[in-house]
């Protein structure tokens, strides 16, 4: 329903979508003023995303460090329907437990989440930890820890983003031997999508509202042990995992990338090399993630992306990647935060900050969603880049950009 946003809503910072006069046309596409965002009538809801990570250690992963974490067993065969006694995520197997019951969530950490209005989170899976196909052939997928997350999720309405990552992956050093050894990726492209096509009908099977993913890793863009500089590698195996993706499911939506925009990675030129190397909209990718942290106050209009002279953050490099890819793509952004005092200077200033970037983001129209990294996870960062940007500290206090956020993403959802 169409709703004309009053000056209180606006003062709270409503997620909005719409025509608008804009600051410069991108290719599909537009950037409204400040002022033309104040005239948008139309809400958007479950723009808003966050991480919801199934692997590592408290801060970093969901699972509470004082329970067990054992899967049910037998392991349940999927099935679509996920709640009550019959359901995938709640059955009970011969050793008690379910899904949701082997592995327990953090309460608090999906509290945080779903108390943010967060409609999406990007959860990802780990062939380190659950494709076992190269260590143990009777059992050669355990996805105990990803099904408990997405259970989790889905329980509380959010959908989960599946992350596939090339690497790092298990091998037997001993053909035939138990003798598992973790490696930097999959050995090559087609065991990467052999992977990427497990996942895929997994989901399919299972959550039946999953159909977004994004690979075939973080940032691989810039230098990384699982692709040391190898523009060629990255090409492939993103061009076997989209195949293998879009056979499984035909109604994927496969965002690419995760593209790290600073100015140390010029992120145009990365796109237009894998367009070079057959790696582009339909045969890689059908949209874009990319990493971008608006300034605070926006940057005036014109201002140059990154690597450009003069070249900051900008929503302009928005436009620079839609103009790199040749099409009008959708973009998801993968990744945003504002750290103190890193971007802004204090936590008021955060809390306009991400309003501000929200909106803004949101006006243009083939923007799918903003993901804020590291809601809760401030003491995953005491240092470096993203210090400071949680949203809820480490003793658990809700700061003022979390209740803006969440006060936004209320009136996004308001009828």
């Amino acid at each position: 329903m169409r709703t004309w946003i009053s000056a209180a809503l606006l003062a709270a910072a409503v997620l909005v979508l719409g025509s608008c006069s804009a600051v410069r046309n991108l290719t599909g596409g537009s950037v409204a003023t400040a002022d033309a965002l104040a005239q948008v009538p139309v809400k958007r809801a479950s723009f808003l995303g966050g991480f919801f990570r199934p692997q590592g250690p408290p801060p970093f992963g969901v699972f509470d460090p004082a329970s067990e974490q054992r899967a049910p067993d037998p392991y349940p065969a999927p099935t679509t329907t996920l709640f009550g006694a019959h359901g995938y995520c709640d059955k009970l197997a011969d050793n008690g437990l379910s899904i949701s019951s082997g592995y327990i969530i953090d309460k608090q950490k999906l509290a945080d989440l779903a108390g943010l209005g967060a409609g999406w989170a990007r959860t990802e899976t780990a062939p380190f930890m659950d494709d076992f196909s190269h260590v143990d052939p009777n059992q050669p997928y355990r996805f105990a820890d990803l099904d408990s997350a997405q259970c989790a999720l889905e329980r509380r309405h959010i959908i989960p983003l599946i992350g596939l990552t090339a690497g790092p992956v298990q091998y037997n050093v001993v053909p035939g031997t138990f003798s598992p050894a973790s490696v930097k990726r999959y050995k090559t492209p087609a065991d990467f999508g052999q992977w990427c096509s497990v996942v895929a009908r997994h989901e399919r099977a299972t959550f039946a509202d999953v159909h977004r993913y994004s690979l075939p890793g973080n940032e691989v863009n810039s230098p990384s042990t699982v692709f040391p500089a190898s523009e060629p590698d990255i090409a492939s195996y993103a061009r076997a995992c989209y195949r293998a993706v879009k056979a499984a499911d035909p109604r994927a939506f496969v965002y690419g990338f995760e593209l790290n925009m600073d100015r140390q990675a010029d992120a145009t030129g990365f796109v237009q090399r894998m367009i070079g190397l057959r790696c582009g909209p339909g045969t890689c990718y059908d949209g874009l993630s990319i990493h971008l942290t608006l300034r605070y106050p926006l940057r005036p209009a014109g201002t140059p992306c990154y690597p450009n002279e003069g070249g900051d953050y900008d929503m302009q490099c928005v436009g620079d990647i839609r103009s790199a890819a040749r099409a009008p793509i959708h973009i998801i952004i993968g990744e945003t935060v504002y750290p103190v005092p890193g971007s802004v200077p204090d936590e008021g200033a955060k809390a306009r900050a991400v309003v501000v970037a929200m909106k803004t983001f949101a006006a243009d129209r083939l923007i799918d969603g903003v993901n804020y990294a590291n809601v809760d996870e401030c003491d995953l960062y005491p240092s470096g880049y993203f210090a400071g940007g949680c949203l809820v500290d480490s003793l658990g206090t809700k700061l003022p950009a979390y209740v803006a956020l969440r006060d936004l993403a209320r009136a996004a959802y308001a009828p």
